[in-house]
């Protein structure tokens, strides 16, 4: 079949034509694809990104929350060490009230022991320019005699002299109160019985020192007895004995008036 030339031209234009918008669908088809290819990987991005976001929320509100549990569980401790440290003050407050107490009553006890043993305990004397050491009870009887002595009352101090020698036989008053007897008894005129304690003294105690004192007073009691012979011996024997005493200046002084 031969084709005519004017209708051969006008269906290659025609073909050419179709051609092109052929091509032109083709063009756009492919531009509209890759516009879709891009909205989704933008889509898959915003997702992934809203993941992650909520698993940092999701990590962050984990955190938080271990953190209050843990704040909860130290603020809890933290009470209960208070609380037992409390305790520990309220338990040392009553140790130390009832230590406080407790030495109270030993410090208590303590004095009242010392001085239930005071009247036992030795004290400490001085007798002659000595010390000696006697009990409570020896010095308070000395003393006692001596003071109602002092007070003129020479019957009772006699018989507390004669007491306390017999109860004291080795007290370191013992020279003392054989002297202080014979000055009961001589202010009682009793001179016999107060030349007798005074010869007592001189003889059991030649060392005491009131041995000089007492010889003068044995020569008063002879004296008093008319017996001036005996009286100027003992004078003298003072006098030779113990020339530097005071009963020894006395004893020159009755010699002279006895010439």
């Amino acid at each position: 079949m031969t084709l005519k030339p004017f209708a051969s031209g006008a269906r290659l234009r025609r073909a050419a034509g179709a051609l092109a918008l052929g091509l032109g669908g083709l063009a756009w088809t492919g531009a509209a694809h890759a516009d879709l290819f891009a909205d989704n990987d933008a889509r898959r991005a915003i997702l992934q990104l809203r993941q992650e976001v909520a698993q940092l929320q999701a990590d962050q509100q984990s955190q938080v929350k271990q953190l209050r549990n843990s704040l909860l569980d130290l603020s809890n401790q933290i009470t209960q060490l208070q609380s037992e440290i409390a305790q520990l003050r309220g338990q040392q407050d009553t140790n130390t009230q009832q230590l406080n107490t407790a030495l109270a009553k030993m410090q208590a006890s303590q004095s009242a022991l010392s001085q239930r043993l005071a009247p036992l305990e030795p004290v400490q004397v001085q007798i002659g320019g000595k010390n000696y050491n006697v009990q409570p009870a020896e010095k308070a009887a000395f003393e006692q005699a001596l003071s109602t002595f002092r007070g003129g009352q020479f019957a009772n101090a006699t018989t507390q002299f004669q007491a306390f020698i017999a109860q004291y036989p080795t007290s370191p008053y013992q020279g003392d109160a054989k002297y202080w007897l014979g000055n009961s008894l001589f202010g009682q005129q009793r001179y016999r019985d107060a030349a007798a304690a005074f010869q007592d003294l001189i003889q059991s105690q030649p060392d005491a020192q009131r041995v000089p004192e007492a010889m003068l007073g044995l020569a008063n009691c002879q004296l008093e007895l008319r017996e001036v012979k005996t009286a100027r011996v003992t004078l003298q024997r003072l006098i030779k004995n113990y020339p530097q005493s005071e009963a020894a200046a006395a004893a020159h002084d009755r010699l002279a008036k006895l010439k």
